[in-house]
C-alpha cells in the first residue's frame, strides 16, 4: 500500500479570479505604457529644450542684410566682448582719475580731470546704448563686406596678421637704430634710454594671454577676433576706393562776412555800407566774430557744405564784388561780400577728405535704411552680462 502525497493539487482558479488576473495584467501594461509615454514626452522636451539653446536660437537672425542672415550667437558674443572691452577702458580712465585726485599738484591739472571727466561720461552713455551700436555694427559688416565682394577686394590673412602684431606693438620691420654720434667736444650728454623693441616670441606670449583671458571671460575667441580685424580693413579699403569716386575740384567762392548780434546792430552796418564805407573796416569795427574780424571777415575760399545751410545758400547766391542784405542764422546776423568765385577749383586736403568721408557715410546710411536691411531684433536678445575681471595691458 502506497503513502498518499502529501502535496495536494491546486485548486483551479474561480472564473472571476481568471477575470481579476486579467485586468491586473493590462493594468500593469497601461501603467508601464503611460510611464514609458511620459518619460518619452520629457525627453522630447528636454531635447527641444537643448535643440532651442544651443542650436534655434543661436542661428535665429538679429538682422537680414541682402538675404544674409546675422545669427544671434554672433551678435551676443560680440556684445559680450564690447562690454567687457569698455569695462576695461573704463577702469584705466577712472584709475588715471584716482590717481590726478590724489596728486598735491590737483589744481594744475584740473584741465586734465577735466577732460577724463567728459571720457568718464561719455564712455558710459556709449555703454549703455552698445546693444544697439553693436546691431549697427553688424549690420554695416554686412554691407560692406557684399560690397567689397561686388568691386573685387579681399583682405588676406597676412593683412590681417600683421595689423594684429601692430595692435599689440610688435613690428616685423623695426627701423634701424640711429648710430651714437661721439664728439671730442668738453660736452656731457644724457643719453635717452632706449627701449628694446619687442620680440616675437614675447608678441605671442602677450597675444596669447590676451586671447585667453578674452575668451574665458567673453566666450569670445581669437578666430572671432580676427575677424574684428579683418572687418577693419575691408572698411578701411573699401573708404579708400570710394575716395576715387570723389570729385577732387568743386565749386567754391571766397567771401568775407559781418557778424552781429542784434539785427539793430545788422542794420547799422549795412547802412554805413551803402553809404560806401569799406567792408573790410566796417568788419573790423563791428564784426563779433573774433577769428576773421581783423582780416576785414575774411572766410577764404569755401565750397558747397561747409557753412550754415542759410549762411551758404545766400553766399552762393551772389556774384562776385556782391554785397547780401542781413542774413539771420543762429549764430546771428550777417552781412556777407563775395570777392571770387570759381566753378572748378581744387579742394584742400582738409576739404577733400571730408567730402571723402561724407560720400562713404551718406552711402552707408542709405544701404542701413534700404529694404535690404530686415532687423529681427528685439531687446530679448540682449545677453545677461558676465561679470569680467581685467586682463593684463597689452
Amino acid at each position: 500500500m502506497t503513502k498518499k502525497s502529501s502535496r495536494r493539487a491546486p485548486k483551479p482558479l474561480t472564473r472571476k479570479q481568471l477575470s481579476r488576473a486579467a485586468r491586473e495584467r493590462r493594468l500593469r501594461h497601461l501603467v508601464l505604457w503611460g510611464t514609458a509615454a511620459v518619460l518619452g514626452l520629457v525627453v522630447l522636451i528636454l531635447a527641444w529644450g537643448l535643440y532651442d539653446q544651443y542650436v534655434r536660437r543661436p542661428r535665429q537672425p538679429v538682422a537680414i542684410v541682402a538675404g544674409e542672415p546675422i545669427p544671434l550667437q554672433e551678435y551676443q558674443k560680440l556684445l559680450q566682448y564690447r562690454r567687457w572691452d569698455y569695462r576695461n577702458y573704463l577702469a584705466r580712465l577712472e584709475a588715471q582719475r584716482q590717481e590726478i585726485g590724489a596728486s598735491k599738484d590737483e589744481q594744475n591739472l584740473s584741465a586734465l580731470l577735466q577732460y577724463i571727466d567728459q571720457q568718464i561720461k561719455q564712455l558710459r552713455g556709449q555703454m549703455m546704448n552698445l546693444p544697439l551700436s553693436v546691431l549697427n555694427e553688424l549690420i554695416e559688416d554686412r554691407i560692406i563686406r557684399q560690397e567689397c565682394q561686388r568691386r573685387g577686394i579681399t583682405v588676406s590673412p597676412e593683412e590681417v596678421e600683421i595689423r594684429l602684431e601692430r595692435q599689440f606693438g610688435y613690428d616685423r620691420n623695426p627701423p634701424t637704430p640711429v648710430p651714437t654720434i661721439t664728439s671730442t667736444l668738453p660736452i656731457t650728454i644724457t643719453p635717452t634710454p632706449t627701449i628694446a623693441p619687442m620680440t616675437y616670441e614675447e608678441f605671442k606670449e602677450r597675444s596669447s594671454a590676451w586671447f585667453e583671458a578674452m575668451q574665458a571671460q567673453t566666450g569670445f575667441t581669437e578666430q572671432d577676433f580676427r575677424r574684428l580685424v579683418e572687418s577693419g580693413l575691408y572698411r578701411e579699403k573699401l573708404m579708400k576706393d570710394f575716395e576715387k569716386e570723389v570729385p577732387s575740384t568743386a565749386e567754391q567762392i571766397h567771401a568775407r562776412h559781418i557778424l552781429l548780434e542784434s539785427k539793430e546792430d545788422a542794420e547799422k552796418a549795412l547802412e554805413r555800407l551803402k553809404n560806401g564805407e569799406d567792408f573790410a573796416q566796417v568788419a573790423k569795427e563791428m564784426s563779433t566774430d573774433t577769428a576773421t574780424k581783423d582780416n576785414g571777415g575774411d572766410l577764404g575760399w569755401f565750397p558747397r557744405g561747409v557753412m550754415d545751410p542759410d549762411f551758404e545758400q545766400a553766399a552762393f547766391a551772389l556774384e562776385p564784388g556782391e554785397t547780401s542784405g542781413i542774413v539771420e542764422t543762429k549764430y546771428g546776423y550777417h552781412i556777407i561780400h563775395v570777392d571770387e568765385k570759381d566753378p572748378n577749383r581744387p579742394l584742400s586736403p582738409a576739404e577733400l577728405a571730408q567730402k571723402q568721408r561724407e560720400a562713404f557715410n551718406k552711402w552707408l546710411q542709405e544701404k542701413r535704411s534700404s529694404d535690404e536691411v530686415v532687423r529681427k531684433w528685439s531687446s530679448a536678445m540682449i545677453p545677461t552680462e558676465i561679470p569680467t575681471k581685467a586682463p593684463k595691458r597689452r
